[in-house]
């Protein structure tokens, strides 16, 4: 009866572990202090600010896509070296301009969803960040989906709740992307913003206010190769459609639940300092830039499956990853090493109490 009941937690747990994946890993940190550090180069010049913290080999690909490396950081300062210049997809013009105007009903599916669903602009609430987990970033993803689905696109757009903002907010969120995966969406998008002085996003398009948005990847999952040439599929679209509107692409260390497929990718809207309003407006650019971008038409979906295939030939190797954290955690609480991680893992999956009764009547 015990050794049953010992095997039915243990298998919950690890299906529950296989179901988390390799998201326990690399779980990138953010300021809380609503502090940010600054990124400059060797000869001392400005590249960039960010609220994210950053580990020796990240990668961040500036707007004038010159690529650097992090070498370090002394305080608020990280120190980046020069790698290249990078060349961006090349996209047709023609084909970006004539599936936009198109807007063809049924060209994709967009899943869009908010981690950190807190997060607010505080010269429009007065706040960086709303207690209820109403933040302003809501309102620029509904914006976002709004402007998506007068293009003729399908659009799932969830507002769950993944409070508090704390290191286990991505796990939560978890739930919630494979939620929007049910409904096999061609692109996932998770919607945040930045931390840093205002200038860092401040931008303007035909005149019009708005942020800019920066683009992150997380390079701790088999995705990592796929959804970086997505990026660069969408700097190349924006670039050529709307100079001004990324700010760049990171490189970074982390996992943002990108493991769970190609084109999944983490969106800034702005800076706690720059307006909703600002966010908003970026939001109705950005979203004629995603179809291109996607492959979500005729003209462009080969094209995008060529670009952004070749990374999930990777998959294999993180499967067999994935399987060796599974046969450690076994290991671990079959030598009572870790006796509450089957309650942890079981608490993060919505299972109560009321399942170890049902073990216990077993």
């Amino acid at each position: 009866m015990i050794g049953s009941r010992f095997c039915a937690s243990t298998a919950r747990a690890l299906v529950i572990l296989l179901a988390l994946g390799i998201s326990c890993l690399g779980l990138a940190d953010e300021r809380a202090d609503l502090g940010y550090y600054t990124l400059v180069d060797e000869q001392e010049q400005l590249i960039t600010m960010t609220g994210r913290e950053l580990d020796p080999g990240d990668r961040y690909i500036a707007g004038d896509n010159r690529l650097f490396e992090v070498v370090g950081t002394e305080g608020d300062t990280v120190t980046v070296r020069y790698v290249e210049t990078i060349k961006l997809p090349e996209i047709a013009a023609d084909l970006m301009r004539t599936q936009v105007a198109a807007g063809e009903e049924g060209q994709g599916v967009i899943g869009i969803y908010h981690t950190h669903n807190a997060e607010s602009y505080v010269p429009t609430s007065g706040t960086e960040s709303k207690d209820d987990g109403q933040g302003d970033i809501l309102q620029v993803g509904r914006a976002l989906a709004s402007a998506l689905e007068e293009m003729g696109l399908s659009v799932h757009w969830s507002d769950n709740s993944h409070i508090p903002h704390d290191g286990q907010a991505y796990m939560r969120s978890r739930r919630t992307a494979v939620e929007l995966l049910q409904k096999n969406p061609d692109t996932l998008l998770d919607l945040h913003r930045d931390a840093t002085p205002p200038e860092v996003y401040e931008s303007e398009i035909d005149g019009v206010p708005i942020t800019k948005v920066r683009l992150v990847v997380g390079r701790q999952n088999q995705n990592r190769d796929a959804n970086l040439e997505y990026a660069k599929r969408i700097k190349a679209v924006a670039d050529d459609m709307y100079p001004g509107l990324i700010e760049g692409i990171f490189d970074a260390k982390g996992n943002y639940n990108q493991d769970l497929g190609p084109k999944t990718i983490l969106l800034e809207f702005g800076a706690h300092t720059t307006s909703l309003e600002q966010a908003e407006q970026a939001a109705e650019y950005f979203a004629k830039v995603i179809p291109a971008a996607a492959g979500l038409t005729a003209g462009t979906k080969g094209e995008a499956e060529r670009q952004i295939g070749g990374g999930a030939r990777r998959a294999i190797v993180w499967m067999i990853v994935a399987a060796a954290i599974v046969v450690v955690g076994f290991l671990l609480i079959s030598q009572g090493k870790i006796g509450s991680l089957a309650g942890f893992f079981r608490r993060e999956a919505g299972l109560g109490p009321e399942h170890d009764n049902e073990e216990d009547q077993q």
